[in-house]
């Protein structure tokens, strides 16, 4: 008799995009399931490049997928492999890439900006199941991107891009009560060449920030990207060492991850992976044998980080151990060219 092989690391999934026969583009959402001895490749095709992705919490075999700085966006079934339906958003606004549920999923909430007003921030929430539009909590920042909720469900947590470098509105963090739709806290960035992109928070509530050039940069200034880090109830400090290491981090910091002490950060364009202590704000180590490193997370069983790479022009992950950092696994083809890879609980 055949038994079901437990879960313990979980589904991988991810958006990617590939160039078809003929030279089409094609999007898809990936799924690599890492509780099999050799992982194969499912794809539920797309209209758009898939950057956030949301699990249903009332039905964990569907997920909100957003895109970044576009129109895009659907809810999937993921054991169908099928896009439910589209999630519309009108055109004054784009998606800016993530999303939340609502800690009971009776509401959606979207990171949105308005074309028309400067990319003031939004976050719309939405009715979860048919996706009609009940109103707008404020992101008191420009050009939202990364959310999160915390402390269950009651605060939310956000990342504004900020304005152009000279006279726009400052990268921020903002913490804001949901029900009130109050401010709580703005945790601005104080190195003015750097956006603030995507986020990591610990359970104890310290946090990571990485980030991208920001716009308006002079034409011969540098374009790298930067991670920050905060540990609760101190400032945030944007690293600065080694600077070897920094100049490396070409184009943008793109994905990031917590575990422990221990933060690990993305820089495709510098082909690095770096590893950051959160309490004593220093660089760890680095790791270069990972061409165009992009998404990483964790397994569900923490045993390791998985990474997404390039291998000779296809994407692959890599999983490394959170012990000791030393590669326990590797997966190839697994399509996940996006910006992030996610692990998630579903049946083999």
């Amino acid at each position: 008799m055949h038994y079901p092989r437990p879960i313990v690391q979980g589904h991988i999934f991810g958006g990617g995009s590939f160039f078809h026969r003929g030279g089409e583009q094609r999007f898809v959402l990936a799924d690599m399931n890492l509780d099999v001895d050799e992982p194969k490749v499912q794809l539920t095709e797309l209209t758009f490049l898939a950057h956030g992705f949301n699990i249903d919490p009332n039905d964990r075999t569907k997920a909100a997928l957003f895109e970044k700085k576009g129109p895009g966006a659907a809810y999937v079934d993921l054991v169908a492999r099928k896009v439910v339906r589209t999630i519309e958003s009108p055109k004054r606004r784009h998606f800016y890439g993530h999303g939340a549920y609502s800690a009971d999923g009776n509401l959606l909430y979207a990171t949105e900006s308005f074309l028309d007003d400067d990319y003031r921030g939004a976050l719309i929430v939405r009715d979860a199941k048919t996706f009609e539009e009940l109103g707008e909590v404020p992101t008191f920042g420009t050009s939202p991107h990364d959310c999160m909720l915390i402390d269950d469900g009651k605060t939310m947590v956000v990342t504004n891009g900020g304005g152009v470098v000279k006279g726009g509105a400052k990268p921020s963090v903002t913490y804001i009560d949901v029900a009130s739709e109050k401010l709580l806290d703005k945790v601005e960035l104080k190195a003015g060449r750097f956006n603030a992109g995507h986020l990591a928070m610990s359970p104890d509530g310290d946090l990571a920030v990485v980030s991208a050039p920001r716009d308006g940069l002079p034409p011969r200034a540098p374009r790298l990207g930067a991670v920050s880090l905060k540990p609760k109830g101190k400032p945030i400090v944007t690293m600065s060492k080694p600077k070897s290491v920094i100049d490396k981090m070409k184009g943008e910091t793109l994905s990031v991850a917590i575990f422990g002490d221990r933060v690990l950060a993305t820089q495709p364009d510098g082909d690095m992976l770096t590893v950051w202590s959160m309490a004593e704000g220093k660089l760890l180590k680095k790791i270069t044998d990972l061409k165009g490193p992009r998404g990483v997370c964790l397994t569900l069983d923490e045993t390791a980080f998985v990474i997404s790479h390039n291998v000779d022009g296809s994407m692959a992950l890599t999983l490394l151990s959170t012990e000791d950092l030393s590669v326990v696994r590797h997966v190839p083809g697994s399509f996940t060219s996006g910006s992030h890879i996610y692990a998630h609980p579903m049946a083999a």
